[in-house]
């Protein structure tokens, strides 16, 4: 029943509208939040950032050969980096209002993931998304997420999906993941229907890959089947290795491992085909009446130099004028691909590392390049700056 009026509604003309008035809107609010960055140009940004993402692990419970962070996951040693609860709570501003949204990592590979969340909680935050592949979510840990939802602090869930069952099974690189992952999404549903009901919205999350290619607009199907009304798609994230050393260049550096991504002369995707699978699975979301949207935002002109080997591609970031991106031993990097460290908060405050020297150095020669190479394929860039929103939002549209 509650679906049903849920599907009305969402058909409804005057909810369409607000949509849409509510889309204008953001991207005014964003469009006025990043004007004075473009008009002076001096790479410094507010007092402190809008929001962070915390890498709460590099821990992880499953081996994805596709991971674009495949190379920083369960390092050695790393768990001992990990920052503990003392200093989270020091090393963080007191903002209230500030967003904080979490990844890794598998985040519920830390046994103390839900005191870090009580820090964040403690210090009047909201959390955006947290993002999980969901094989570890047993009842307790169901019930306080549901918990962390129902007091108004937890906004989002993503959870990772490959494909229907064997797909995801073989990307992920394990059978049985598939049937974990639906385990422990079936018990967080139960739970917040146990804790007073507050929707938590779940997205799956999803990539564009050659492997799945085929099987894209079966991700309805699963999301029925795994009782998600969301679905979030992301272009594959690549560069190729010249534009890994042009972006070096820019840069200043020399070490290829500062940009996480996935390097390649050729990611055998075909403008073509992925635009049809695209266009199918969104064809079949609006059917279906689920919510869909793609990360970043393309165009069918942009998608045809998106995929091709060396294309170019036009667009703008803002993201390291708004976010900071800090890693679980405390260290800040410019933003989620270029790893170049711009501070530590073990030793500086966040306010003290936002604007110095290196931050703001960066920031202004990704103004003056408008995007260094590697970024033309990045989930935060803008590739239709007309239609900006904010670029750590999660993009699901309908």
């Amino acid at each position: 029943m509650l679906s049903s009026i849920r599907h009305f509604v969402s058909r409804s003309p005057a909810f369409a509208i607000a949509r849409r008035v509510l889309a204008k809107y953001r991207r005014q609010k964003y469009e006025s939040k990043i004007a004075r960055f473009l008009r002076e140009r001096t790479g410094i940004a507010d007092r402190l950032p809008h929001g962070a993402v915390y890498e709460g692990t590099m821990r992880c419970n499953l081996h994805c050969g596709f991971c674009w962070v495949g190379d920083l996951l369960n390092l050695e040693g790393e768990w001992r980096e990990e920052l503990p609860v003392d200093a989270l709570r020091s090393a963080f501003p007191d903002k209230v209002g500030f967003q904080i949204n979490l990844t890794g990592g598998e985040l519920f590979m830390r046994k103390d993931i839900f005191e870090v969340l009580d820090v964040f909680k403690s210090k009047g935050y909201s959390c955006g998304y947290l993002t999980t592949n969901g094989t570890i979510i047993d009842d307790e840990k169901a019930d306080a997420l549901a918990k962390l939802a129902q007091s108004g602090f937890l906004k989002h869930i993503s959870v990772s999906v490959d494909g229907p069952k064997d797909i995801h099974d073989e990307a992920r690189g394990a059978k049985g993941t598939f049937e974990r992952t639906a385990a422990g999404l079936r018990r967080l549903q139960e739970a917040v229907k146990r804790n007073g009901g507050r929707r938590l919205p779940i997205s799956i999350n999803t990539t564009v890959t050659k492997e799945g290619l085929d099987a894209l607009d079966e991700m309805v199907d699963v999301a029925e089947e795994l009782g998600v009304d969301a679905i979030g798609l992301n272009h594959l994230m690549y560069s190729t290795p010249e534009e890994v050393n042009e972006t070096l260049r820019l840069l200043g550096e020399d070490d290829p491992a500062l940009i996480q991504t996935y390097v390649t002369p050729d990611p055998g995707l075909r403008p073509e085909s992925v635009r049809q699978k695209v266009s199918s699975l969104a064809d079949k979301c609006r059917h279906k009446n689920i919510r869909f949207g793609t990360r970043p935002q393309i165009s069918d002109e942009v998608l045809d130099q998106y995929y091709e080997p060396g294309g170019h591609v036009e667009g703008r970031c803002l993201y390291p004028f708004l976010n900071a991106r800090v890693s679980f031993s405390g260290k800040m990097y410019f933003c989620p691909m270029i790893r170049v460290e711009v501070g530590d908060l073990t030793k500086n405050s966040m306010e003290e590392i936002w604007n110095n020297e290196r931050y703001v150095e960066l920031r202004r020669r990704l103004l003056d390049n408008t995007l260094f190479p590697v970024c033309q394929r990045c989930c935060k860039v803008e590739l239709s700056p007309d239609r900006a929103i904010q670029p750590d939002s999660l993009q699901i549209e309908n």
